[in-house]
């Protein structure tokens, strides 16, 4: 106990500098933990133990049926300190390497997902689109104002009429998943007819965005084990969401708000559509996510088990 109060008084003391600017780990802001590099050096293990995660594995659940795991960070102390050497600017160089769960979500059975991992304080921001090409612009610039990425699911019908929109949705960073196309139910498909869902509908995403679809939300959460089974068959995962907005109804704004403050919890999947509300409510549910200290990811990074933070790269050491 006493070596890791210590530990947390030299972390008090620690200024970071990320690769971006300012880095905040786990919510606190690290400042200078030794009197000089070389000092710093020696508390590689320490560092490591403290800003260090372990990775949380891939599970079943009864409710949330498929819940993917996390990859957590380990310190290369041995690049660490090569790269600290190496650099002129008197700064503790952190080289992190990425740690796969020992059980990932792609090696479980074929079962939907409803939410990410709770370990990690994280949502991921989904909104489906059919229609509503005349609020994409405003979302899209409500999110580059606050730096966050969501995932969109497009219909195929949609990708072929507004292309563009596509390829601006995807030069801002956001994920793109498949809504099929022309928003069937797909339970009362013939197999047939499901298996073009998928793999047309991804043809019409990818020749419009070069990328393949890893990801497919079923139109108004409707499916069954046919369309799991084939997603999964196709490297795919079938998407639900943790909390609905209800937005497609067109409530008042501030109804979408509480709808959404409420259902935030860590590995929320946060759905949403394209409305005129929905753009007046964006910037509120964005500030409740940064203000309540959560990290937006997209549901892309949820299935594929990437963090949505990485720890400090760089750490400022004061004389």
């Amino acid at each position: 106990m006493k070596r890791l109060h210590n530990m947390r008084t030299a972390l008090a003391a620690l200024s970071v500098i990320g690769l971006f600017g300012s880095y905040t780990a786990f919510g606190q802001n690290a400042r200078p933990a030794a009197a000089n590099q070389e000092q710093a050096l020696h508390k590689l293990d320490e560092y490591n133990t403290e800003m260090g995660t372990a990775p949380v594995n891939a599970r079943i659940d009864r409710v949330w049926h498929l819940v993917p795991g996390l990859a957590g960070w380990t310190l290369d102390t041995g690049a660490s300190r090569v790269a600290t050497k190496a650099s002129t600017d008197g700064k503790l160089h952190l080289v992190w390497r990425s740690v796969p769960p020992a059980i990932s979500a792609s090696s479980l059975a074929a079962q939907p997902v409803y939410r990410g991992p709770s370990a990690e304080k994280s949502v991921a921001l989904m909104v489906n689109v059919s229609w509503g090409e005349e609020y994409v612009p405003a979302m899209l610039k409500v999110l580059r104002a606050h730096g966050m990425r969501a995932t969109f699911f497009l219909d195929g019908q949609w990708v072929k009429k507004h292309p563009d929109l596509v390829r601006q949705i995807e030069r801002d960073g956001h994920a793109i998943g498949s809504h099929g196309t022309g928003h069937p139910d797909f339970r009362k498909l013939t197999n047939d007819q499901l298996i073009e869902q998928l793999d047309g509908t991804n043809r019409t995403i990818e020749r419009v965005t070069g990328k393949s679809v890893r990801i497919i939300a079923p139109p108004a959460g409707a499916y069954d084990s046919r369309l799991v089974a084939l997603a999964k068959a196709r490297g795919m995962y079938t998407i639900l969401w943790t909390a609905d907005t209800v937005d497609w109804r067109r409530p008042p704004a501030d109804q979408i708000v509480a709808r959404a403050k409420s259902g935030l919890t860590p590995g929320c999947l946060l759905l949403m559509h394209p409305t005129k509300p929905t753009v007046q409510a964006l910037p509120q549910i964005l500030k409740i996510i940064e203000t309540s200290g959560y990290h937006a990811k997209t549901v892309e990074d949820v299935v594929l088990e990437r963090p949505a933070v990485k720890p400090p790269s760089v750490l400022s050491v004061m004389d």
